[in-house]
């Protein structure tokens, strides 16, 4: 018998986790170098509705850190809560979680949000090739998810900066929605 490690299914595989995990790269470094790209002002004062910059990137590393303890959750053997939520009040949690950030200064918030990266890909590292490639895994979605909200939340950014009115629609409503599809 070969080696499983060699195999071109496990290369199938461990290629599959490097093109998720370049799409969460992808989709962060737009996020970031469209923050970059906003006026200081934006930081603190209404930028998208009533969101200013730094609630937007509070809230991004919120639900980033709600995906890392599902992953941990799933590693644990646990149904992961978020898998649960209930969608009827997701604006009430988003901005019952802006407010709890609005304390903070933007350096802090922006800080959370690249800690929450890498605790997330220190999460993903303990997932299997198998896991990551399969398209209906729990653990697929919620990172897809992840990447999803950085590109939906990075439109709006930009969709603002343009001095249009509104960005097109990329995916799913939430990150719980998407992460719960099929379960």
């Amino acid at each position: 018998m070969g080696d499983l490690q060699s195999s071109p299914a496990a290369r199938e595989l461990e290629e599959e986790r490097h093109r998720l995990l370049a799409d969460l790269e992808r989709e962060r470094n737009q996020l970031l170098r469209n923050i970059e790209t906003c006026r200081i002002r934006d930081i603190e004062r209404p930028f998208i509705g009533e969101w200013s910059l730094k609630d937007i990137v509070g809230h991004v590393a919120t639900w980033e850190a709600e995906v890392v303890l599902a992953l941990r959750q799933l590693r644990e053997g646990r149904r992961p809560a978020i898998l649960d939520f209930d969608r009827a009040h997701l604006d009430e949690w988003n901005q019952e979680h802006v407010e709890r950030k609005r304390d903070l200064n933007f350096w802090c918030v922006l800080e959370q949000l690249r800690g929450g990266r890498r605790r997330l890909l220190d999460e993903i590292a303990q997932v299997s090739d198998e896991d990551l490639a399969d398209e209906g895994s729990v653990h697929r979605r919620l990172v897809r998810s992840v990447a999803d909200h950085d590109r939906e939340h990075w439109h709006q950014i930009a969709a603002h900066l343009a001095g249009m009115l509104g960005a097109r629609h990329t995916g799913f409503v939430s990150v719980p929605e998407e992460a719960s599809q099929d379960t």
